[in-house]
């Protein structure tokens, strides 16, 4: 629903994926930061529209989850955090700021070769 824009439906899901997470056994395994990155992405893009504070706050705690992850595992993770931060800038109308995040997650993707993102940016 995020990907065709389908607030309700995004805000929905949402929120019943937010609900069942909790401290629950899935988030010691790594599709866990797969579920970050793209909660993140769909929160701050819910808090652009809805202009609720907790959409937003949403959005960066899964930022804050993701950066441990890229922390972790470069390769793999640093593209996805730039982004996070690139739409929490851009969520702040800080649009300098964001263009460089999203520049520098482009760039991350084209040096670790994830494809994926490089055709998404």
């Amino acid at each position: 629903s995020f990907m065709f824009r389908l607030y309700d439906d995004s805000k929905n899901y949402a929120e019943k994926y937010l609900d069942c997470i909790g401290n629950t056994w899935p988030n010691l395994f790594a599709a866990h930061a797969f579920q970050a990155f793209h909660m993140g992405l769909i929160s701050f893009w819910l808090a652009r529209k809805s202009r609720e504070q907790r959409w937003y706050e949403r959005g960066k705690r899964s930022k804050l989850a993701l950066k441990k992850w890229a922390e972790s595992s470069q390769w793999t993770f640093e593209n996805k955090w730039y982004l996070l931060e690139a739409e929490e800038l851009y969520c702040n109308n800080n649009f300098d700021r964001a263009k460089l995040y999203y520049e520098k997650a482009i760039s991350s993707a084209k040096d670790h070769k994830v494809r994926r993102e490089m055709e998404v940016n």
